[in-house]
């Protein structure tokens, strides 16, 4: 019986090469999609769940305390909380808090000369317990006693690698810090590397006891640096544990508030402010958080992977209506074949079974074809996406369950309409001729070839929306020109700041130079200040710059003055922006001047100037209060400093050279610590990496999209022109030129792909409006982007089909009609 059917399928494609062609590429482009998405898909939930602790780990965070009007929850905490928790909820079998502390210069010397260092940016202080609540696997040492130690050290495998070589790294001592506080300490353990789906990513960590700052702030929670997970005990729920929580920041909160701000916990609520603690999954954190504001890494979004899932069934159906259009437009042709089945004695069932067998020998063959394109593909998809996916089925077996459920769906789906249409006949009507596919037949097929266009619409239009909200968020007016802004790291590592500056600038192409505590959209300090005489508490984001700093990003002094060199007591005022001044209770203009502002127990700033609102965070954020400090003031800075340079560039090379030029300064004045840089723009252009990950996915998948519809809408065209071709013969007869029996033709199809377009409208307005929601700043949904669409698909659909059409057009009538 197989045997037979197999040789049926051959027989088939034999006598229909192009129409079986278009199938096996629409049934194929579904597959390869389908995989695609899948491995994403898979690889966005995947995220942390390898932790034998997963199910009950918990994140807790905190209402955005540093922030006006703001609803987004916060994931760093002060230390103090790890201890409230500990104290007074025992169904939390353990608090572990993450820290990280900024980057530092880890060197490691063997010998005279047998140096390495690096500037290391993804270091994590962590508690002693870190290896009892998370699943890191150690490759050597020992997890119960490797952060027991002040400066213990546990180096990835590749880090290790790094430093070591092929020695043994246990044991070995490293410096971390800069020169004038370098500490050394000792390589306890080493951990596999950790994978990409880990929300906590890593290449060294350091015992937490090794600050003891942070040893001397078990009661603080201002200092808000640090994310707290909590593993909580199996008979405990996260709802006890939120109820629990609600009660912490009032008792405990409160010796903060006073002994900082000189304010009770009530007077702090009363004056309009909140703070809550909140709980959330652990294995949540990657997809549904953009409500949170994280600090470890960057996460996913749960509408994308929606989004990416409703995209592959849309796929699956666009190939499948493929395959059932198709083979109902061939009705005539495989009817009398249907016919004799019929009268030798095949049933209802046996011819069904026939047109089953024959959709599912089509997407078998379509899977061998689609996971080779697969292997091809996915390389250039992850460049794509930015991902790292792998296709290995001898390490998961899911892969070929997908692919196995694939081809069975899409053979009930492709071959159910097909079976039914053309087994319910009558045989001898149709070997008399008499059976016609009729207006209901036709309407089907044209009503799925306008939903193949529907889908390829909204796709299309989607996909040219998420670039230009890319774009217009690229091109914004953030409050200074970002473009043509160099940034150097790690100025701290340097004594002499000023003359290197100043060396900076003489530096050809470099119009300005500043030195500054942060740049944005990094600008992480932040305390509670007041307006002199108010008992209003008021968070407010700050800096510390030079006098160059305004010029040289390009700030709008809205009122008063910068700070100027001629001034010494520049170093006891503030430049505030306007949120900041009408935060305070004050007006942006003149008459802010000369007010002060009071940092709790460290005194008061005098207020010499208001610059204009600027986007200091990624533009996903509102702008919040935000105050520029003197370089040389007290007010408290994490100790990172760097040196902004506006420059001109007319090319490629001439960036280069700067760069160069920059380097050559470093080196004179920071000996052998490592040169880094970064660009403003770059930076602020990294904060909407998912977005334009989203944006390329959609092209590729709208691409195939389209393809498949064409092909589809070319079969059938190929097919109209082989049932119409006496007639287009006739019409050229009684004169009908070319292009009148090109438009006889193609005019049908023209008004579906219309009708699509004026279906999927709403469509594509109703999910981009629900897309762009997401964020503060939007641009709004236009014309253009359907116009581009529609024209795209009109066009391709035309140029896809004019060739049959044509073709057919000028063939000689007398070919046509002398049997008649």
């Amino acid at each position: 019986m197989i045997k037979y059917y197999f040789l049926l399928f051959i027989r088939n494609i034999k006598r229909q090469k192009l129409f079986s062609f278009i199938n096996l590429v629409g049934l194929t482009a579904g597959i390869v999609s389908t995989l695609l998405i899948y491995l994403y898909v898979q690889h966005e939930f995947s995220h942390d769940t390898f932790h034998v602790n997963a199910p009950n780990l918990y994140r807790i965070n905190q209402t955005f305390i540093w922030g006006e009007k703001d609803d987004k929850q916060f994931a760093s905490l002060g230390p103090g909380v790890a201890y409230a928790i500990k104290t007074d909820i025992p169904e939390v079998k353990e608090v572990t808090r993450i820290h990280p502390p900024g980057n530092f210069l880890v060197t490691y010397t063997e010998g005279k000369d047998g140096i390495k260092s690096f500037d290391e940016g993804n270091i994590l202080a962590v508690d002693s317990n870190f290896f009892d609540v998370f699943t890191f696997p150690l490759v050597k040492g020992d997890a119960k006693t490797a952060l027991r130690k002040t400066h213990s050290l546990i180096l990835t495998e590749s880090t290790a690698k790094k430093y070591f070589g092929s020695e043994e790294p246990v044991g070995k001592l490293m410096q971390f810090g800069p020169d004038s506080l370098k500490q050394t300490g000792e390589v306890t353990a080493i951990v596999k590397d950790v994978p990409d789906n880990s929300y906590i990513q890593f290449d060294i960590l350091i015992s937490m006891n090794s600050f003891p700052a942070v040893m001397r702030s078990n009661d603080l929670w201002l200092w808000t640096t640090f994310e707290t997970f909590v593993l909580l005990d199996e008979r405990a729920s996260a709802t006890e544990l939120q109820a629990k929580l609600a009660t912490l920041p009032r008792k405990y909160a409160e010796g903060t508030l006073q002994r900082v701000m000189n304010q009770s916990f009530d007077d702090y609520i009363k004056s309009g402010k909140e703070w809550n603690l909140f709980v959330q999954p652990f294995t949540s954190i990657h997809l549904h958080s953009t409500n949170v504001y994280n600090r470890l890494n960057n996460v996913g979004n749960i509408n994308t992977v929606y989004t990416l899932i409703g995209v592959e069934v849309l796929i699956i159906l666009l190939s499948c209506i493929n395959f059932m259009n198709l083979s109902t437009a061939q009705y005539t042709r495989r009817i009398k074949e249907s016919s004799l089945r019929k009268i030798m004695g095949s049933d209802k069932f046996q011819l069904a079974l026939h047109f089953f067998s024959e959709a599912f020998m089509f997407c078998c063959f379509a899977a061998l074809v689609g996971f080779g394109l697969m292997q091809i593909m996915l390389p250039f998809f992850n460049v794509l996406t930015g991902n790292d996916l792998h296709l290995n089925l001898l390490q998961d077996f899911s892969i070929l369950w997908i692919l196995l459920a694939l081809i069975v769906v899409m053979s009930l789906l492709s071959g159910s309409y097909p079976a039914i249409f053309l087994s319910k006949f009558s045989p001898v009507e149709a070997m008399k001729g008499k059976v016609r596919t009729g207006k209901q037949g036709k309407a089907l097929r044209n009503g799925l070839v306008t939903f193949q266009f529907i889908i390829s619409m909204v796709l299309i239009v989607c996909t040219i929306v998420v670039f230009q909200q890319i774009r217009y968020l690229a091109q914004k007016d953030i409050g200074f020109n970002r473009e043509n802004l160099m940034v150097v790291n790690r100025v701290e590592w340097i004594n002499d700041k000023e003359t290197f500056i100043n060396a900076l600038e003489n530096i050809k192409g470099v119009q300005k130079a500043s030195w500054c505590s942060a740049v944005p959209p990094y600008i992480y300090d932040g305390d509670q200040f007041s307006a002199e005489g108010s008992g209003k508490i008021t968070p407010i984001n700050y800096l510390k710059a030079d006098e160059q700093f305004t010029s040289t990003l390009g700030l709008d002094l809205k009122a008063g003055r910068v700070f100027s060199k001629d001034i010494p007591g520049d170093k006891d005022r503030v430049i505030l922006n306007e949120t900041a001044v009408r935060a305070l209770g004050w007006n942006a203009d003149e008459s802010v001047i000369g007010k002060r502002i009071e940092y709790p127990r460290q005194g008061f700033y005098e207020v010499v100037g208001v610059v204009r609102d600027f986007n200091y965070w990624s533009l996903n954020q509102p702008i919040q209060p935000m105050a520029i400090f003197h370089i040389n003031s007290n007010v408290f800075s994490v100790g990172q400093q760097f040196a902004v340079m506006r420059f001109k560039a007319e090319d490629v090379e001439s960036v280069k050279s700067l760069v160069a030029s920059v380097e050559s300064d470093w080196k004179q004045f920071a000996g052998n610590n490592p040169f880094q840089y970064d660009f403003v723009d770059d930076s602020f252009d990294r904060n909407f990496q998912s977005e334009e990950k989203f944006g390329h996915a959609l092209t590729v998948f709208a691409g195939l999209a389209i393809l498949i519809a064409c092909f589809g809408l070319l079969g059938m065209i190929i097919y109209t022109l082989e049932q119409r071709t006496k007639e287009i013969g006739i019409r050229k007869v009684v004169g009908a030129s070319v292009t009148s029996i090109w438009i006889l033709i193609v005019k049908d199809y023209t008004l579906l792909i219309v009708s699509a377009i004026v279906l999927s409208t709403p469509l594509c307005i109703w999910g981009l409006n629900h897309w762009l929601q997401e964020f503060q700043y939007r641009v709004p949904i236009s014309a253009w982007p359907f116009v581009i669409a529609g024209a795209s698909i009109l066009a391709t659909a035309w140029i896809i089909t004019s060739y049959h059409v044509i073709k057919a057009a000028l063939t000689n009538p007398v070919a046509v009609l002398k049997d008649e």
